[in-house]
């Protein structure tokens, strides 16, 4: 006979998904819908019983949110396309996924590739109507597009922490591109991107795009769609890199939308300011060498002709502990960097040949 406590074990493994930090059991009568009401980023989702018993009901508590991005008119390439044996020239009005979003009302989150395949977009809402979209914003360089859509009483999903995901974290990517049913696929976190090396110089490699690694599939079909943890908030946008199998899986994290889904709302593009030099982070070992107090600030590696870091004579081998007053790394520089107003001119703190030094820089507008 199999004991209690095994077969307890052999039921939470088959449900694909053991909860972290999940709301205590506060939801509905057991016989209520699954559907979630609009919540604050700061709360959990709740399901029937309380906590999500696996992926199933972890997807059943997100349906509402997910949405199919499609063509007025069909186009190639799409994620028909993707279906075995299908030519690349295969047409489809359907262009990928999006998600309900609230900033200051609720709009659809989707990626900037998406939303730039076609000029008459439509949404295809979970109830399988179809409204017209309105995009409302671009970011060319994470890839992002906001659009906008008349619909009231929409339930937007609730946003999670993309800062403290660990490696070995389970995260659930949906996605519904032909607008018919929403499709799932699960994996776990491969690297969070948050110690890679830092990039300020302009080009497609922008150092604020640290993406989250996943095995999780993402294709073009759930690209633009919404990646969950285990508690059923966003904590990033799957973007699609390609369809053959193996391909390496990636996500937008969620902080990085935060901080540019309002300038896509009100202004309908996002303007960064740019340094001009790649660095790296500080060791141990390194600090030591250049006789720094301690490991952090970033090393400069390498400087960009013509950028605003050689024209306030930054070097390589340079530290760089704090922008504008404010200490920084080689993870958080870039965005410093990035956010801060065009033509400003901000104090940058150094330490050069084993002393305190500084300069002054005067931000200039990111080449695109």
């Amino acid at each position: 006979m199999i004991r209690a406590s095994v077969l307890l074990a052999l039921l939470v493994g088959a449900g694909g998904c053991r909860p972290r930090d999940v709301a205590p059991d506060a939801g509905p009568s057991a016989g209520a819908s699954a559907t979630t009401t609009a919540a604050p980023s700061s709360t959990r989702i709740l399901y029937p019983g309380g906590a999500p018993r696996g992926f199933v009901d972890l997807v059943a508590g997100a349906k509402h949110g997910v949405v199919a991005i499609h063509a007025a008119t069909p186009v190639k390439s799409g994620p028909a396309a993707m279906f075995p044996g299908a030519p690349e020239t295969t047409a489809d009005v359907a262009l990928g996924t999006g998600f309900l979003i609230e900033a200051k009302g609720v709009y659809v989150l989707t990626n900037d590739h998406i939303a730039s395949a076609s000029t008459d977009l439509k949404v295809v809402l979970p109830d399988r109507s179809e409204v017209p979209a309105k995009v409302l914003g671009r970011d060319v360089a994470l890839d992002l597009a906001l659009l906008q859509i008349d619909v009231p009483r929409l339930t937007p999903l609730p946003l999670g922490d993309s800062n403290n995901i660990q490696v070995g974290e389970w995260i659930v990517v949906l996605g519904d591109a032909f607008g018919d049913d929403v499709t799932a696929s699960a994996g776990i976190v491969s690297a969070t991107g948050r110690e890679g090396a830092g990039s300020l110089v302009a080009g497609r490699q922008h150092g604020f795009r640290t993406f989250i690694q996943t095995d999780a599939r993402i294709h073009r079909g759930n690209s633009g769609g919404p990646v969950l943890d285990t508690a059923g908030q966003v904590i990033g946008v799957a973007v699609a890199t390609g369809d053959r199998p193996g391909e390496i899986s990636f996500a937008i994290p969620i902080e990085r939308v935060r901080e540019v889904v309002g300038a896509l709302r009100d202004v309908g593009a996002v303007t960064r300011s740019w340094l001009g030099a790649t660095v790296l982070p500080v060791s141990k070992e390194l600090a030591q060498q250049l006789a720094l107090p301690g490991p952090g600030g970033a090393l400069v590696t390498g400087i960009e002709p013509n950028s605003p870091a050689i024209r306030a004579a930054l070097r390589p081998g340079d530290v760089i502990l704090a922008w504008d007053d404010k200490p920084v790394d080689h993870r958080s520089l870039p965005w410093a960097v990035a956010q801060t107003p065009v033509g400003k001119t901000v104090k940058l703190s150094l330490w050069r040949n084993k002393a305190p030094f500084d300069l002054q820089i005067v931000t200039e507008k990111m080449p695109q």
